[in-house]
Protein backbone atom coordinates (compact mmCIF):
# COMPACT_ATOMS: atom_id res chain seq x y z
CA UNK A 1 0.00 0.00 0.00
CA UNK A 2 1.65 3.60 -0.80
CA UNK A 3 1.38 6.24 0.79
CA UNK A 4 0.27 10.03 -0.49
CA UNK A 5 3.90 11.20 -0.15
CA UNK A 6 5.26 8.02 -2.19
CA UNK A 7 2.77 8.70 -4.97
CA UNK A 8 3.65 12.26 -5.09
CA UNK A 9 7.27 11.75 -5.13
CA UNK A 10 7.13 8.96 -7.59
CA UNK A 11 4.85 11.57 -9.72
CA UNK A 12 1.81 9.97 -9.67
CA UNK A 13 -1.42 12.20 -8.88
CA UNK A 14 -3.58 11.28 -6.11
CA UNK A 15 -6.88 9.74 -6.87
CA UNK A 16 -9.58 12.53 -7.60
CA UNK A 17 -12.79 12.06 -5.63
CA UNK A 18 -15.75 11.03 -7.61
CA UNK A 19 -18.08 14.23 -7.98
CA UNK A 20 -21.36 11.73 -8.55
CA UNK A 21 -20.96 10.29 -4.62
CA UNK A 22 -21.17 12.95 -1.97
CA UNK A 23 -19.03 12.59 1.06
CA UNK A 24 -20.54 9.61 2.75
CA UNK A 25 -20.78 7.71 -0.64
CA UNK A 26 -24.35 8.42 -1.48
CA UNK A 27 -25.31 9.73 -5.24
CA UNK A 28 -26.23 13.59 -5.05
CA UNK A 29 -30.14 13.38 -5.87
CA UNK A 30 -30.40 17.24 -5.59
CA UNK A 31 -27.87 18.52 -8.26
CA UNK A 32 -29.06 21.90 -9.54
CA UNK A 33 -27.87 23.11 -12.80
CA UNK A 34 -26.77 27.12 -13.32
CA UNK A 35 -29.38 27.39 -15.57
CA UNK A 36 -32.15 26.81 -13.36
CA UNK A 37 -30.94 28.88 -10.66
CA UNK A 38 -30.41 32.02 -12.93
CA UNK A 39 -33.90 31.24 -14.19
CA UNK A 40 -35.46 31.30 -10.97
CA UNK A 41 -33.49 34.56 -9.72
CA UNK A 42 -34.68 36.09 -12.74
CA UNK A 43 -38.45 35.62 -12.25
CA UNK A 44 -37.72 36.86 -8.55
CA UNK A 45 -36.52 40.24 -10.04
CA UNK A 46 -39.24 40.35 -12.42
CA UNK A 47 -42.01 39.43 -9.67
CA UNK A 48 -40.63 41.77 -8.16
CA UNK A 49 -40.53 44.32 -10.16
CA UNK A 50 -44.37 43.45 -11.22
CA UNK A 51 -44.99 44.09 -7.63
CA UNK A 52 -43.49 47.44 -7.69
CA UNK A 53 -44.72 48.90 -10.61
CA UNK A 54 -48.44 47.38 -9.16
CA UNK A 55 -48.31 49.68 -5.80
CA UNK A 56 -46.75 52.14 -7.85
CA UNK A 57 -49.82 52.43 -9.99
CA UNK A 58 -52.33 51.84 -7.16
CA UNK A 59 -50.57 55.06 -5.45
CA UNK A 60 -51.12 57.43 -8.62
CA UNK A 61 -54.65 56.05 -9.47
CA UNK A 62 -55.47 56.55 -5.10
CA UNK A 63 -53.54 60.25 -5.60
CA UNK A 64 -55.27 61.20 -8.75
CA UNK A 65 -58.87 60.37 -6.52
CA UNK A 66 -57.74 62.15 -3.66
CA UNK A 67 -56.98 65.02 -5.73
CA UNK A 68 -60.36 65.43 -7.41
CA UNK A 69 -61.98 64.79 -4.14
CA UNK A 70 -59.95 68.11 -2.90
CA UNK A 71 -60.90 70.57 -6.14
CA UNK A 72 -64.78 69.28 -5.46
CA UNK A 73 -64.14 69.93 -1.64
CA UNK A 74 -62.69 73.22 -2.07
CA UNK A 75 -65.58 73.97 -4.59
CA UNK A 76 -68.27 73.02 -2.98
CA UNK A 77 -66.30 75.21 0.25
CA UNK A 78 -66.57 78.53 -1.47
CA UNK A 79 -70.26 78.36 -2.88
CA UNK A 80 -71.31 77.25 0.62
CA UNK A 81 -69.22 80.99 1.48
CA UNK A 82 -70.88 82.47 -1.46
CA UNK A 83 -74.49 81.50 -0.26
CA UNK A 84 -73.52 82.74 3.25
CA UNK A 85 -72.46 85.61 1.87
CA UNK A 86 -75.85 86.20 0.64
CA UNK A 87 -78.14 85.14 3.16
CA UNK A 88 -76.45 87.44 5.38
CA UNK A 89 -77.21 90.07 3.07
CA UNK A 90 -80.67 89.46 2.80
CA UNK A 91 -80.91 89.26 6.32
CA UNK A 92 -80.23 92.53 7.40
CA UNK A 93 -83.76 93.95 8.00
CA UNK A 94 -82.26 97.53 9.70
CA UNK A 95 -80.35 98.02 6.29
CA UNK A 96 -83.60 96.68 4.48
CA UNK A 97 -85.90 98.94 6.12
CA UNK A 98 -83.47 102.13 5.89
CA UNK A 99 -83.47 101.35 2.38
CA UNK A 100 -87.33 101.10 1.87
CA UNK A 101 -87.83 104.31 3.95
CA UNK A 102 -85.12 106.41 2.70
CA UNK A 103 -85.11 105.29 -0.89
CA UNK A 104 -88.50 103.96 -2.05
CA UNK A 105 -90.01 106.68 0.37
CA UNK A 106 -92.06 104.40 2.57
CA UNK A 107 -93.51 105.00 5.78
CA UNK A 108 -94.75 103.35 8.68
CA UNK A 109 -98.52 102.12 8.51
CA UNK A 110 -100.56 104.49 10.43
CA UNK A 111 -102.90 101.66 11.45
CA UNK A 112 -103.56 97.72 11.01
CA UNK A 113 -105.67 96.26 9.04
CA UNK A 114 -106.43 92.96 9.76
CA UNK A 115 -107.83 90.73 6.94
CA UNK A 116 -109.51 87.19 7.96
CA UNK A 117 -108.97 84.61 4.67
CA UNK A 118 -110.78 81.95 4.24
CA UNK A 119 -109.02 80.05 1.49
CA UNK A 120 -106.34 77.10 1.87
CA UNK A 121 -103.17 78.43 1.31
CA UNK A 122 -101.38 76.91 -1.99
CA UNK A 123 -99.82 73.67 -1.67
CA UNK A 124 -96.62 75.03 -2.89
CA UNK A 125 -94.55 78.54 -2.69
CA UNK A 126 -96.00 80.58 -5.43
CA UNK A 127 -93.12 82.32 -7.42
CA UNK A 128 -91.90 83.16 -10.81
CA UNK A 129 -91.27 80.86 -13.47
CA UNK A 130 -87.83 82.10 -13.52
CA UNK A 131 -87.20 80.82 -10.63
CA UNK A 132 -88.76 77.96 -9.98
CA UNK A 133 -86.59 74.80 -11.71
CA UNK A 134 -89.43 71.99 -13.90
CA UNK A 135 -90.03 68.71 -12.31
CA UNK A 136 -88.37 66.19 -14.15
CA UNK A 137 -91.10 64.12 -16.35
CA UNK A 138 -91.85 60.64 -14.71
CA UNK A 139 -92.37 58.21 -16.44
CA UNK A 140 -94.77 55.53 -15.05
CA UNK A 141 -93.82 52.23 -15.75
CA UNK A 142 -95.34 49.66 -17.93
CA UNK A 143 -97.95 47.21 -16.00
CA UNK A 144 -97.37 43.65 -17.03
CA UNK A 145 -100.50 42.20 -18.77
CA UNK A 146 -100.82 39.93 -15.77
CA UNK A 147 -101.33 42.30 -12.80
CA UNK A 148 -104.96 43.42 -13.63
CA UNK A 149 -106.03 40.02 -13.80
CA UNK A 150 -104.74 39.82 -10.36
CA UNK A 151 -106.06 42.35 -9.07
CA UNK A 152 -109.39 41.40 -9.79
CA UNK A 153 -108.88 37.77 -7.44
CA UNK A 154 -110.03 38.69 -3.92
CA UNK A 155 -106.71 38.43 -1.82
CA UNK A 156 -104.70 39.36 -4.79
CA UNK A 157 -104.58 43.17 -3.84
Amino acid sequence: MATLGASIRDGLAPPRPDRSHGPAGLPLAGKISRTLIVGLSLMAVAVLGLLQVLQTSQVASTGFELRTLQTERTRLESEIRLLEAGVAERSQLERIRDEAVNRLGMIEPERNLRLSVTEPAPSGVPLPRRYVEPAPLIEEAAVPWWEPLLERIPGFD
